[in-house]
């Protein structure tokens, strides 16, 4: 009855079944799929990830004019492993052999060679491929580690789809942060050809690529744009299957919704999917009226919120037009900032798509000769270079698209009736963050580009988790600085006046500085200071808002002056309170040892603050120097630009502050960096300057980007507009005119995260109570009780693997929660049940566990590390020093029985010979042997059979424990000067070897891999051509047919053992010459934690 429930019952098989009607073909593998040593799926072995009986079938199928030896040729190249490259630059050049198909040679029917290019998917006829998804298939890497994920989806025999299923009582989280990330390490090799990953627990389903961060990975939620919001109670595994899993989608998805940025691998999220295929719809229409408005430039307005990837969406768009509609097309990119075109260049070359040297123009001259050149498929450009007037078409071409990014600012007027003159039959797409309002630049904006054509709206991003809800907090009332109701309308009348007259930022700054009273309350020193000192008490509380201690944050400013002294008031008082604290640090330090946990996080937090650089990012003026001179800081001083020039000119502040990790944490801005600039790691926005509408959407989404862990984006506001940023958001959610959806209110206050916190906390105790941890006891304990607790604890929660690893998962989203919400004071009452929490899982990460039977571990394992350390003087001296046979296992096993812990014990001796096993097969696959004799002894300790006890287990496991340390020491007995050696020898050996045959074999291993290691030696990257591998296989053939001994080894049998010494050679990297003699007389292993 069990059975019922379990996650194979719930999950998986309802997700196989769902697939099969939707056209899979499906084999449970498990265990059925050798037959007498012959696969029947086509692998030669479990190492194989290829199904070869689909991908000849397929290969034959969609290339009839290829003769079958190039099919073969095909095969080989496809099949080849990877030796050299990491994870993902492999990943990425099988992603171009799917697109582009594989160039081999082959004789044709007049033996003429002949280059063919062989296609491996059919992306336009999807019927023509092979689709087929196979469950429980063993997948071994080189060591013959071997794993078994759930599901795999294979197209023509690639596979191409990963998933990991977990049940439904399971957070889906916990497939990504246990199984998917072993499975990464163990055998990579499956994810070589890997487009998607999907975890699910049933309930809960999301899919992203290969490295994606788990806060990537999302929900499938809509087939058509129109759909209305999933209701959230809604098992989601059957709606990603239908949407992602249909092969017309699948096949769109993998061929043209996937980017290489570096190390990242990109995949369209479901926004971004259909966004993209409405505009190209829309090209591409037959309807007459569409067509018309096609024709007449108006391609549409593509309005996706800020922070859910538009620059990734206009490349996945382009990309897509240029391989599907056609190759003839060119793009014209323009903004209206010189950030805003550096971005979108940048994302262009970063994923290889286009030269940011050669593609980027700096006058309108270089637009023009571009433009009459030909189809260069990119241009980037600024409308102002749209200055002179256009007497003469720059092309006539109607091949020509404009992508304007935030179309709504600067895309009409002058320059953009000169754009359009310069292009007369091009057609014009408009990008925004934010939707369309009511105001007259609004409307042209829709009069230029045509109605939306794609619709993402806030509301909808925040829902999907595309972004993080943004908090409020208003620190200017409770300091009492704001000044009348009227103050931010009578700012913001002569701000909007000045971008009406086309004022220079240098101009704005004096319109605003023409209501003097105004000006004056906002930067009077004393209100200046209060905001400093508020800044910087709230943004140290703020340091572990992100993982990694890399919380960012952005203080925006009325204007230029009043940036510069903000920098040198907060940098003032942040020394101050650095002093502070390292004066507290000090004092504790009389009273507790300094590796007390508190003080190595007070330790921690000061190296935070000292590292943390401030910095001043503002646009450069003429005579800005003199100017700025007339204005004194807080301590009156005249106020000095030129150090902080110099940084914004020698240094690259926006990558800078990208970088996570990188220490310039905090930047002081007033109109830099408020649009397009996106940061995931920027956790806190500090507002004092009076904006609306569209700048105050953008500003306030800096903080909205998913990434660092991040739960939410908090807004610190210094100027009273929570008015105008509730009126913002109300359109911001929905757009103008949208009678589909309702608004509701995104502005979180932090009483709902908070709660979130609390629910998050009493679910993690639930968890622990349910294993049995005396959790309760230990909140309530004190002395040393509590301490006897906390292993009791422990113990508890090593029940295996996944328990600990569930339990470590859920405690660090709470630390996670609990630092995004600081510095509220909320979460004090509740701090004794997260230290409790946080004590177990430091338990977890102990390197030396105060046990008796650890402590017995200890002492064994250092016999064996003091013998091992001993310098070998002679093969015979040295088996005798390694000798384990005087270890009293009688007394480790008397031992275990006394000790309270046996479950801690049991995982972290499982831990221990895991890392022996990873080591030893590594070396020799021979050794496979002892992984088989662990797992069935993990299989019946986690079977919980009425008649295996906990002690029994305990002896089988230091049995293999002992096994291993044997085998670690197995190549000097048998006098050997490597591990390597002792691998080829057991490539050889047969029992009815008698002594002299044995040694004559033993030789002839030794010399042999000599003669290997000198000959790779003068090979360059020997494993990636086959004319040097062929080379080192017939090094290997003729030492084993000439020189190996004939009598035990007949002729017959010989080319099986070719074929095992060259796979490991192949798999394996062997030390120099140099290095393997000289490890002869040091041999010396890693300590072991026991």
């Amino acid at each position: 009855m069990a059975k019922d429930y379990s996650e194979e019952s719930r999950v998986q098989q309802p997700a196989i079944q769902q697939l099969v009607s939707m056209g899979w073909q499906h084999t449970h593998a498990f265990n059925t799929e050798f037959k007498q040593d012959i696969s029947l799926l086509g692998r030669a072995s479990y190492q194989d990830t290829l199904l070869i009986h689909d991908l000849r079938q397929a290969l034959t199928r969609l290339n009839p004019h290829v003769p079958q030896k190039g099919i073969e040729n095909a095969i080989s190249i496809l099949s080849q492993p990877n030796t050299r490259q990491d994870l993902i630059q492999h990943n990425q050049q099988r992603y171009e052999l799917l697109k582009k198909g594989v160039k081999v040679e082959a004789l044709n029917d007049q033996a003429k060679t002949i280059s063919y290019t062989v296609k491996v998917i059919d992306f336009n006829q999807v019927e023509n491929n092979t689709y087929h998804i196979v469950d429980e298939l063993w997948i071994a890497n080189n060591i013959n580690e071997r794993r078994r994920p759930d599901l795999l989806a294979f197209i023509n025999g690639l596979p191409l789809v990963f998933f990991e299923f977990k049940n439904t009582h399971i957070s889906k989280d916990f497939a990504f942060k246990g199984n998917l990330n072993d499975y990464k390490d163990k055998i990579p090799h499956l994810f070589d050809y890997n487009a998607l990953v999907i975890i699910a627990n049933g309930i809960e389903a999301s899919y992203g690529s290969i490295t994606a961060p788990l806060d990537q990975f999302k929900q499938w939620k809509r087939n058509d744009e129109s759909d209305p919001e999933p209701n959230p109670n809604e098992i989601q595994l059957p709606r990603l299957l239908t949407g992602l899993m249909q092969p017309k989608t699948l096949l769109d998805l993998i061929e043209n919704f996937i980017l290489f940025e570096g190390k990242d691998k990109i995949v369209a999220r479901n926004h971004q999917f259909l966004g993209v295929n409405r505009v190209i719809d829309r090209l591409t229409s037959p309807l007459p009226n569409i067509q018309a408005e096609v024709k007449a430039g108006r391609l549409g307005v593509f309005w996706h919120t800020q922070g859910s990837g538009k620059s990734y969406s206009m490349v996945f768009l382009t990309e897509k037009i240029l391989r599907k509609v056609s190759q003839n097309y060119s793009f014209v990119l323009v903004t209206d900032r010189t950030e805003l075109d550096d971005q979108i260049s940048k994302t262009y070359a970063d994923c290889g798509k286009s030269s940011r040297l050669s593609d980027q123009v700096v006058s309108g001259q270089q637009l023009k000769q571009k433009l009459s050149a030909g189809n260069q498929p990119y241009i980037f450009t600024m409308v102002h270079k749209y200055n002179q007037w256009v007497k003469e078409p720059y092309s006539r071409r109607d091949n020509i698209i404009v992508i304007s990014d935030e179309a709504h600012r600067s895309q009409y007027g002058d320059l953009a009736n000169n754009m359009r003159a310069a292009l007369p039959n091009a057609k014009f797409l408009g990008f925004t963050g934010t939707p369309l309002m009511n105001s007259p630049e609004d409307q042209a904006t829709k009069d230029w580009f045509g109605d939306y054509v794609s619709i993402y709206n806030f509301q909808r991003a925040i829902a999907d988790g595309a972004t993080v809800p943004l908090v409020y907090e208003n620190h200017g009332s409770h300091l009492h600085l704001n000044a009348d109701n009227n103050l931010n309308e009578r700012i913001l009348a002569r701000i909007e006046q000045a971008k009406k007259n086309g004022k220079s930022e240098e101009a704005i700054e004096r319109l605003i500085k023409a209501a003097q009273s105004d000006y004056q309350f906002l930067t009077a020193p004393k209100r200046l200071e209060a905001i400093a000192a508020d800044i910087v008490s709230h943004y140290a509380d703020r340091w572990q808002a992100v993982d990694g201690h890399n919380s960012k944050a952005m203080l925006i400013c009325l204007d230029r002056p009043t940036c510069l002294k903000m920098h040198v008031s907060i940098c003032q008082k942040w020394q101050n309170l650095v002093a502070q604290k390292q004066q507290q640090l000090a004092q504790e330090q009389m009273d507790l040892p300094n590796d007390d946990p508190y003080l190595v996080e007070i330790q921690s937090h000061i190296d935070w603050m000292i590292a943390t650089e401030f910095c001043v990012v503002i646009s450069g003026e003429q005579n800005e120097v003199a100017e700025l001179k007339q204005h004194k800081d807080t301590n009156g001083q005249p106020l000095d630009i030129a150090p902080h020039r110099e940084k914004m000119q020698k240094r690259e502040l926006d990558q800078e502050f990208k970088h996570s990790a990188n220490p310039f944490r905090f930047v002081i801005v007033c109109a830099m960096w408020l649009t397009g600039f996106d940061v995931k790691s920027l956790a806190t926005l500090y507002i004092d300057k009076p904006m609306h509408g569209h700048t105050l959407m953008q500003a306030i989404a800096r903080a909205n980007r998913v990434g660092g862990g991040k739960k939410h984006g908090l807004i610190v506001d210094y100027n009273g507009m929570l008015d105008s940023l509730r009126k913002a958001l109300s359109i911001f959610a929905v757009g103008q005119n949208n009678t589909n959806q309702t608004a509701v209110d995104h502005l979180q206050d932090s009483i709902l995260l908070f709660n979130d916190y609390k629910q998050a906390l009493a679910e993690t105790f639930d968890y622990v109570r349910e294993l049995g941890a005396p959790i309760d006891a230990l909140l309530a304990a004190e002395g040393n009780s509590k301490t006897q607790l906390l292993y009791d604890c422990q113990n508890e929660l090593s029940k295996n693997q996944e328990t600990r690893a569930q339990f470590m998962s859920r405690y660090l989203d709470l630390e996670q929660r609990y630092h995004n919400l600081l510095p509220s004071t909320d979460v004090i009452p509740f701090k004794p049940q997260l230290d409790a929490l946080k004590a177990i899982a430091r338990q977890f990460n102990l390197k030396n566990p105060k046990d008796s039977i650890l402590l017995e571990l200890q002492s064994i394992q250092n016999v064996i590390n003091a013998n091992l350390q001993v310098a070998a003087k002679t093969v015979q001296e040295s088996a005798r020093q390694y000798d384990l046979s005087q270890i009293d296992f009688e007394r480790l096993k008397h031992e275990f029985a006394k000790t309270k812990h046996q479950k801690t014990v049991i995982l972290q001796l499982q831990d221990r010979i895991e890392q022996a096993l990873k080591r030893l097969i590594a070396q020799n696959d021979s050794r496979y042997e002892f992984m088989t004799q662990y797992q069935k002894i993990l299989e019946k300790y986690n079977s919980n059979l009425a008649d295996v006890t906990i002690q029994q287990i305990f002896e089988e496991l230091i049995a293999v424990h002992s096994a291993l340390s044997q085998e670690e020491i197995r190549y000097i007995k048998e006098g050997f000067s490597s591990d390597y050696e002792l691998a080829l020898f057991d490539k050889l050996n047969k029992p009815q070897l008698n002594k002299k045959e044995r040694d004559e074999v033993k030789s002839f291993a030794q010399e042999l891999l000599t003669k290997i290691q000198a000959r790779t030696a003068q090979l360059q990257d020997w494993k990636l051509q086959e004319s040097t591998r062929a080379d080192i296989k017939t090094l290997i053939l003729g030492e084993i047919y000439i020189k190996l001994p004939k009598e035990p080894f007949p002729f017959a049998e010989r080319q099986q053992y070719i074929d095992d010494i060259f796979q490991y050679v192949m798999g394996h990297e062997l030390p120099n010459v140099s290095a393997h003699l000289s490890s002869v007389y040091s041999l010396n292993l890693p300590a072991s934690p026991y």
